[in-house]
C-alpha cells in the first residue's frame, strides 16, 4: 500500500510538473529579438531615405503564402530568395502580423515561438538559412491557453519580410530630449549595436541628424569595437532649436541618417523619422516641452478615421496594438495627434473574480505574458513623439499582474502616463 502512495505520488508530480512546463511553454516567447524601433537597412542613404523597402538590395518582402487549416491550427508556407550578397551577415525575418499565437520554421527547423503575433516580431534566422530558395512557415495555433487574452476577428499573416544586416548592426534607435534655459533642446541620440560574430568586430557609423530633409542640425561619426555576442550603445549630443521640436500644433519631425562602415565599406544603411520633444509627468499632469496638455482622446476603434478626431473635440487616440496600428501612430505624429498605446490584452470575456483561476489580471500564472505583452508594446512604440502613455490592458478587473506591469512600465519609463480603465480608483493608473 505504501508503495502504491509513492507511486501515486510521484507520478502527480511528475504530470503537474509537465503541466506546468506545458503551460509556460504556451504562454513564454521563445527566440524573439529584442522589440525596437522599426528600421529597415539600405545600401546607401538615398534609397534609405525614400523609405521603399521593396526597392532595398537586403530586403526580401514576402507576400505569396500557400495556407492550410487543420482544425484550430492554421499553417501558412511560403519562400525567399537569400542572395549570395547576405553570405556572412545576419539574416532577420519581421512579422508585422499574425493573428494568433504562433511558431516560425525555416526550411523545417523551428526557429521562435510569438505568444501574441498582433504586435508584430521579429527573429534571428541566420543558422537556418542557405543561398538561394528557403522556405518559410508560420504555424498559427488557435487553441494554445496565451490566445485568451486576446483574439482578433480576422485569421491572417501580413507584412513579413526577410532583411540582411553585418555581423555588427545597428540594432535600435533611442532619442531623448530635455530644454535648456532658452528653449531649445538637448538631444541625445543612443544607437544600440549588436555584434552576432564569434570573433571582435569593429566600425564607424557616420549620422546625420536634418531638418525638412535639408537643414543640417548635427553630423558626426562615431567608432566602436565589440568582442563576441555582446552589445553597446553608441551616443551623440547637439541643440535642437526650439521651432525644431514636435508639439501639437507643429508636429515637426527630423531625419537620422546612419551609415556604418565595416573595414571602410558600407555595410548597412538606414533613415528613420524622429519627433523631438520633453515630455513629463508633474503631479499628475503632463506637459509637452514645458506647455502643459489636457489629453482628451478618442477609441480609434469608435471613430471612421483620423479626420474625426479634431472634428469632435479630441486632441488624440487610444490605439491598441494590433493589425496596422503602427501606420496610424505614424499618421498621428505627422497630424499632431496624442496616442496612448493600449497593450493587446482584452479579460473583458473572462470573467469579473479574482479568485484562483479567475481573471488572469489576478493570476500569477499570466505574470510573464503580462509584463512580455507591455515591455514589448512600449520597446517598439517608445520612439514616437506622440505617444504619450501605454494603457496596461482592456478589462474591469485588477489584481497582481496590473499592479506589476504598472510599477515596470514606470520604471522605464516615468513621465509617460500608464493608466488602466479597470483600476476602480486603485493606484495602478496614472489616470
Amino acid at each position: 500500500m505504501k508503495r502504491f502512495i509513492f507511486l501515486a505520488t510521484i507520478f502527480s508530480i511528475v504530470f503537474s510538473t509537465i503541466s506546468v512546463a506545458q503551460s509556460s511553454y504556451d504562454l513564454s516567447e521563445r527566440s524573439v529579438e529584442p522589440a525596437r524601433a522599426r528600421l529597415t537597412p539600405y545600401h546607401s542613404i538615398p534609397e534609405a531615405a525614400k523609405g521603399d523597402s521593396a526597392m532595398s538590395r537586403f530586403v526580401a518582402v514576402v507576400e505569396e503564402f500557400a495556407r492550410k487549416d487543420e482544425g484550430a491550427i492554421s499553417t501558412f508556407t511560403s519562400h525567399f530568395a537569400l542572395p549570395v550578397s547576405w553570405l556572412n551577415r545576419q539574416v532577420i525575418v519581421r512579422i508585422g502580423y499574425g493573428s494568433s499565437a504562433y511558431t516560425l520554421y525555416v526550411n523545417g527547423r523551428e526557429m521562435g515561438f510569438a505568444p501574441t503575433g498582433v504586435m508584430g516580431a521579429e527573429f534571428n534566422i541566420t543558422k537556418a538559412t542557405k543561398e538561394g530558395r528557403n522556405e518559410i512557415s508560420i504555424v498559427l495555433d488557435r487553441s494554445l491557453p496565451a490566445n485568451k487574452l486576446y483574439e482578433p476577428k480576422e485569421l491572417a499573416v501580413e507584412s513579413i519580410e526577410v532583411f540582411s544586416q553585418p555581423t555588427i548592426r545597428i540594432r535600435d534607435i533611442v532619442a531623448n530630449l530635455r530644454l535648456n534655459e532658452h528653449g531649445d533642446g538637448i538631444a541625445e541620440i543612443v544607437i544600440p549595436v549588436k555584434c552576432d560574430a564569434l570573433n571582435p568586430k569593429s566600425l564607424r557609423l557616420h549620422y546625420a541628424l536634418r531638418l525638412n530633409d535639408t537643414t543640417l542640425v548635427a553630423e558626426g561619426y562615431r567608432e566602436l569595437t565589440l568582442d563576441m555576442r555582446r552589445e553597446d550603445s553608441l551616443r551623440f549630443a547637439c541643440i535642437v532649436p526650439a521651432k525644431a521640436l514636435w508639439r501639437a500644433d507643429a508636429p515637426t519631425q527630423l531625419r537620422l541618417d546612419l551609415e556604418s562602415r565595416i573595414d571602410n565599406r558600407i555595410a548597412e544603411c538606414i533613415s528613420h523619422k524622429v519627433a523631438l520633444r520633453q515630455l513629463e509627468l508633474r503631479n499628475r499632469q503632463l506637459f509637452i516641452n514645458n506647455e502643459k496638455i489636457v489629453p482628451n482622446l478618442a477609441e480609434y476603434e469608435a471613430i471612421k478615421s483620423l479626420d474625426e478626431v479634431k472634428k469632435f473635440g479630441y486632441n488624440g487616440i487610444i490605439i491598441t496594438l494590433d493589425k496596422g496600428a503602427y501606420k496610424v501612430i505614424e499618421e498621428c505624429e505627422r497630424r499632431g495627434l496624442y496616442v496612448v498605446v493600449r497593450t493587446p490584452i482584452d479579460t473583458t470575456l473572462l470573467g469579473d473574480h479574482i479568485r484562483r483561476g479567475g481573471n488572469p489580471s489576478n493570476n500569477p500564472v499570466w505574470s510573464e505574458s503580462y509584463l512580455w505583452r507591455n515591455t514589448h508594446a512600449l520597446n517598439s512604440t517608445k520612439g514616437y513623439g506622440a505617444v504619450i502613455g501605454y494603457a496596461i490592458a482592456k478589462g474591469k478587473t485588477s489584481g497582481v499582474n496590473i499592479y506589476d506591469t504598472y510599477t515596470t512600465l514606470k520604471s522605464l519609463l516615468p513621465h509617460h502616463l500608464v493608466i488602466y480603465e479597470g483600476a476602480k480608483g486603485e493606484w495602478a493608473t496614472d489616470l
